[in-house]
């Protein structure tokens, strides 16, 4: 029922196609002329084109403790194959650490970058507070905002980002984080799915924050 946990739905997913309604676009197209083309992330697609199918990196399992090429191709191939007509709210995009990181810096400054205003302050404000009440993200006692994992001092012994940090990731063992605090963004990218080491995030965090200094 509503409200007695957190869990996975369709929700963003539902907005995506709420954009498409109210915009008379393809989310894609929405997304190209509202977001990327103003931010300069020219490598953020759903489906590749054509000219830069050569790009998409490997996807990787973990079979016997080896990384192999994922056996499963259209898992590892969907950015270049199929139909490409398919542009879901929740998950799909294909980007690079370069461009994603763009868009986490325009979170950061507080919904500008590079001279363009995407968002105002208040919504990035809205958009990392609690809205789970006293509910927590599955085992790890932090709350969720609207699309971030957010950074509660009931977590902070399980990992050193700073109070009103937010996160989240990616299928294929992506993280990112923003940390208004230390004025620090980070993104990993590894494309390996199954893992048995998806901790790797928490790792990298470690390390980042081991390096700050005065």
């Amino acid at each position: 029922e509503p409200g007695e946990k957190f869990t996975y739905g369709l929700n963003t997913d539902l907005l995506g196609h709420l954009v498409e309604r109210v915009s008379g676009l393809s989310l894609s197209e929405f997304f190209a002329r509202r977001i990327f083309r103003p931010l300069g992330m020219t490598d953020t697609h759903f489906y590749l084109p054509d000219n830069q199918a050569d790009r998409l990196v490997e996807l990787y399992e973990e079979v016997n403790d080896s990384l192999l090429a994922h056996r499963n191709r259209p898992f590892a191939d969907y950015p270049v194959q199929g139909a490409k007509k398919y542009y879901s709210g929740g998950a799909g995009l294909s980007s690079t650490a370069l461009d994603y990181a763009r868009f986490l810096q325009m979170l950061l400054n507080g919904g500008e970058y590079n001279g363009t205003q995407l968002l105002s302050r208040t919504t990035i404000a809205l958009m990392t507070t609690n809205q789970i009440g006293d509910l927590e993200v599955w085992d790890r006692r932090n709350k969720f905002g609207l699309g971030f994992e957010l950074t509660v001092e009931a977590a902070r012994p399980h990992h050193p980002l700073s109070l009103g940090s937010y996160e989240w990731g990616g299928m294929y063992c992506t993280h990112f984080w923003v940390d208004p605090q230390e004025q620090l963004i980070g993104v990993l990218f590894t494309n390996v799915w199954p893992t048995t080491h998806w901790n790797i995030g928490e790792q990298f965090k470690n390390l980042t924050y081991q390096a700050i200094v005065e």
